[in-house]
């Protein structure tokens, strides 16, 4: 587990990064506007099949985001009538997070929380967990996160993981290129590099079953470049970016999601 100057250096860097040029993008008017008129655009089209399959009635039930970023997520359960919890280690993204889900009469519950432990959220509350991409490669202790999500669902509650998926993380990751391996897939440390072993044996460990895998696609170049790289970039340097004979890298899956269940 993270000790308290690891913990202190990611609330810091989340805080600064939560008031960058990048993530103000995301709370624009206009953002957030696409956000209200399709809840939905915040998942992954294939992730939100899964979500409404595993949790087909969304009105009244409980929804927790652990390392919920920039909360487009939360915002978007609870326009679907869920009642949500925003967990994350950082005061300024629940902060500014609030200030939307304020404008928008939204009542979510924000909670500055680490995932790794939970300690402010109750015990068998939830009937869905859900994290998405870039949580991983935060956890240092990917047991502990599990058996906290577990103990905070309720019984048969789901748990929805959605996050990179691993079988990039060997890969230099340049698009258009042949693939070039920088690391082992087998190097965990320090990177935070969890295998597919990891996170699944990790949920079964932790008392929960799995349900279902999927392994994704991308779906636009925000993938493989930066938001600055792609301010920088024309129609023409993107088109086709996703097709794997273009693109060598989009080959492999893109992300991966798991859907698994307490027992």
């Amino acid at each position: 587990m993270c000790s308290d100057g690891v913990e202190d250096q990611i609330r810091s860097f989340w805080n600064e990064t939560s008031d960058s040029e990048w993530y103000r993008s995301l709370r624009t008017d206009e953002a957030i506007g696409r956000l209200k008129g399709n809840p939905e655009s915040a998942f992954h089209p294939a992730v939100m099949e899964l979500i409404r399959k595993y949790l087909p009635e969304m009105n009244d039930r409980r929804i927790l985001l652990p390392s919920s970023g920039d909360n487009h997520a939360a915002f978007a359960f609870a326009m679907m009538g869920a009642r949500v919890t925003s967990a994350d280690i950082s005061e300024r993204q629940l902060e500014n997070a609030s200030a939307i889900a304020g404008r928008l009469c939204l009542d979510i519950e924000f909670v500055c929380d680490d995932t790794m432990k939970l300690n402010h959220i109750r015990d068998r509350d939830y009937d869905m967990v859900y994290t998405s991409n870039g949580t991983l490669s935060w956890i240092s202790d990917i047991d502990s996160m599990n058996r906290n999500i577990a103990r905070v669902l309720k019984t048969g509650g789901y748990y929805v993981l959605y996050d990179m998926h691993p079988f990039n993380r060997p890969f230099s990751g340049e698009a258009w290129k042949e693939p070039c391996i920088v690391k082992s897939y087998q190097d965990v440390f320090p990177e935070l590099h969890w295998r597919l072993q990891d996170i699944v044996n990790s949920q079964i460990g932790a008392g929960m079953g799995i349900c279902e895998l999927a392994e994704l696609p991308a779906l636009d170049a925000s993938f493989w470049f930066t938001y600055d790289e792609l301010r920088g970039k024309k129609p023409e340097e993107i088109g086709g970016i996703n097709d794997w004979k273009k693109n060598p890298m989009a080959a492999l899956p893109a992300w991966v999601a798991l859907v698994s269940r307490k027992a």
